[in-house]
C-alpha cells in the first residue's frame, strides 16, 4: 500500500532542523504484514530523545529510515498466526520486542533480547524483514522495529500492547517510551517492589 512516513536520509549536519530539514516527509510503498506481524493505523507518535539522537547522528543507524519509535494506533490488519489481538484494536508500541527463545529472554531479561538486538540493528522487524520501500523501489530501514513517523506501521505482534479504546490514541502515544521510562526510573531509584 502507499502512504507517507518522514524519512531521515542522511544525519543533520546543523541546526535548527526547521531549516536544515534532515527529515522529509516521502511517499514509500507499505508491503502488508507477514507471519507474526500487524499492520497499525497511527493515532499518535511522541518525539523522543532517542529519535534526535538518530536525526543528529550520534545514534548511528542504518539510513534511509522511517523514524518514530513511541506511538499509538488501531491494528487494521493481521499477519498469519496472530490470533490473540484483533482488527479494531487500540494499542501502544513497546519497541522492544523480544523473541522468548534465546539466552537473555530465557534468563528472564527479554529487554535485552539477543534476536531483538540483531534485527534493530539492521534497521529490520523481528522477521529480519523489512516492509518499508520507496518509490524507487529501494529498501527503507525501521527505527527500533517501529517506524510510527508515519501513516501506518507493520510492526512484529511483540511490539504492540492492547489498550482500553477509552484513551485517546493522540494522549496514549508516549506510553511505549516517555511514561514507561520515568515509570521504571522511580521504581528503580526507589526501590519499589
Amino acid at each position: 500500500m502507499k502512504m507517507k512516513g518522514a524519512v531521515l536520509r542522511t544525519p543533520a549536519e546543523s541546526r535548527p532542523y526547521v531549516q536544515s530539514k534532515p527529515v522529509q516527509i516521502e511517499e514509500l510503498e507499505l508491503d502488508p504484514p507477514g507471519p507474526g506481524e500487524v499492520l497499525v493505523k497511527i493515532g499518535g507518535a511522541g518525539i523522543c530523545h532517542s529519535d534526535l539522537s538518530v536525526v543528529n547522528g550520534h545514534r548511528a543507524r542504518l539510513l534511509p529510515m522511517v523514524l518514530g519509535h513511541e506511538g499509538s494506533g488501531e491494528i487494521v490488519e493481521l499477519g498469519s498466526g496472530v490470533n490473540d489481538v484483533a482488527v479494531g484494536d487500540h494499542i501502544v508500541f513497546q519497541f522492544s520486542a523480544s523473541c522468548g527463545r534465546c539466552r537473555r529472554c530465557l534468563e528472564g531479561r527479554p529487554q535485552i533480547c539477543e534476536l531483538a538486538a540483531a534485527t534493530k540493528s539492521r534497521g529490520a522487524l523481528m522477521s529480519g524483514h523489512h516492509r518499508l520501500r520507496d518509490m524507487d523501489g529501494k529498501e527503507v530501514h525501521h527505527q527500533s522495529g517501529v517506524s510510527c513517523y508515519a501513516e501506518y506501521a507493520v510492526v512484529d505482534r511483540g511490539s504492540v500492547v492492547k489498550i482500553d479504546k477509552s484513551l485517546p490514541l493522540h494522549e496514549a502515544a508516549i506510553f511505549g517510551c516517555a511514561v514507561m521510562t520515568g515509570t521504571g526510573a522511580v521504581i528503580n531509584t526507589a526501590r519499589i517492589r
